[in-house]
């Protein structure tokens, strides 16, 4: 959604000195203020012997500084029915609070203190890595999750976009409080950190807040990525002992600055993004083979990805398989139809209309936008080039995204052929 990033009426935008954004937008009728300090480092960003450290810094980032500890802050937040949070992603980081109008001081003023203020105390790293390493044995048990992370290690292999996001035993329990320390002072500087509000927000506020707790911060650069290479062709098979076979079907497309991403959106949702898809339709609703069936699109900064994933029983799972590509290579040859791009673009309009009735997805957008194209386009730009999506469009992407063999991890008492 690049373009034009002058601000229009409906937000505000400053740069510090050092190259902070700060960005604003009030909603109408809100009665909230959510937050966002969002940091363009995520875990592609780490040596590999380090993998899971911007997730562990998160971690710790909560555990309090020299003024609060982990317990005042957490008791700030609950006494005015607010909330503070993090995750960890794979091309950034993002610390995030939401609160009633009025509690600015909490929502403001205590996030930025957590995340510019961690005291980063040795015995917080020793006990959150303990809980990271819980986990990663959570991840292991939930075969969705297992079959995702196998997925992406045969997408992207050998490559940083291939690995967990929270990294592994060894390398969680590797990491020391010298790298932490180093992944600060890495990541968190002034061209990439931005800052977003949304709700019931005063933008010179924010500024004042944002200047007093990161202005300091040196102005850096922003990390250097090497694309991945390889085919990202290939299968693998995870042997558990479950009551369901866990499928993932993946596609290696364009990206964040790809020319096709608005008719990517549009294949997606027409592929299984809901009960009108045609992955639903086919294996749900006519042939009853799974409970539930999906798709979804990640765009990262040069690469994204296109993935559809499933649980049947054991036996069922060669069938399933089967009926997915079957419907996956009807769309690469023949497109979708003029009903369906209609249905796709309403839907994919509508939801987003109604997505930016609530403060927090406005934050968030903001965000996105500016960490990821430098600057913030009306949200009507974007419709735009929705309802520009032709069947041309979406039937050539189809064919060049799906008509490549799909990758394939499964998670289950036997392997599926």
């Amino acid at each position: 959604m690049p373009g034009d990033s002058s601000p229009s009426p409906t937000w505000q935008r400053t740069e510090l000195a050092n190259g902070v954004r700060v960005l604003s937008e009030p909603v109408p009728g809100a009665r909230s203020l959510s937050v966002g300090v969002w940091v363009g480092r995520g875990s592609r960003d780490e040596p590999e012997e380090q993998a899971g450290l911007c997730h562990l810094l998160e971690h710790l980032i909560f555990k309090g500084t020299a003024e609060h500890d982990a317990r005042s802050l957490s008791v700030a937040f609950d006494a005015v029915g607010g909330e503070m949070n993090a995750y960890t992603a794979k091309e950034r980081t993002a610390y995030y609070s939401r609160v009633p109008a009025g509690a600015e001081e909490i929502g403001i003023d205590l996030l930025l203190e957590a995340v510019t203020q961690a005291a980063l105390r040795e015995e917080d790293l020793a006990g959150e890595r303990e809980i990271i390493l819980e986990e990663l044995a959570g991840a292991e048990d939930d075969p969705a999750d297992w079959a995702d992370t196998k997925l992406y290690e045969v997408l992207f292999a050998g490559h940083p976009l291939g690995r967990e996001v929270i990294g592994s035993a060894a390398s969680v329990g590797a990491i020391t409080r010298q790298d932490v320390v180093r992944c600060v002072g890495e990541g968190h500087h002034g061209s990439n950190v931005v800052v977003t509000a949304s709700g019931v927000i005063d933008h010179g506020r924010l500024v004042d807040a944002v200047s007093r707790w990161l202005g300091s911060l040196p102005r850096g650069d922003s990390p250097r990525r090497l694309a991945p290479g390889g085919s990202g062709l290939g299968r693998v098979h995870v042997r558990r002992r479950t009551e369901q076979t866990q499928l993932a079907l993946g596609w290696r497309c364009g990206g964040l600055h790809s020319a096709d991403r608005h008719a990517l959106t549009v294949l997606e949702h027409v592929l299984g993004d809901g009960p009108a898809s045609r992955l639903f339709n086919e294996v749900r609703e006519l042939r009853s083979l799974a409970y539930s069936v999906g798709s979804a699109l990640s765009l990262y900064s040069d690469v994204g990805t296109l993935l559809v994933a499933t649980a049947v029983a054991p036996e069922r799972a060669t069938q399933t398989l089967r009926v997915i590509e079957g419907e996956v290579a009807r769309l690469a040859e023949g497109g979708i139809t003029a009903a369906e791009l209609a249905a796709a673009q309403g839907y994919v309009v509508g939801s987003t209309l109604l997505g930016l009735e609530e403060a927090s997805t406005c934050m968030a957008r903001l965000a996105y936008l500016e960490l990821n194209y430098g600057g913030v386009t009306p949200i009507e730009t974007y419709l735009e080039h929705i309802r520009a999506v032709s069947l041309q469009d979406v039937q050539r992407v189809a064919a060049a995204v799906l008509s490549v063999a799909p990758a394939l991890a499964t998670v289950g008492p036997r392997s599926v052929r």
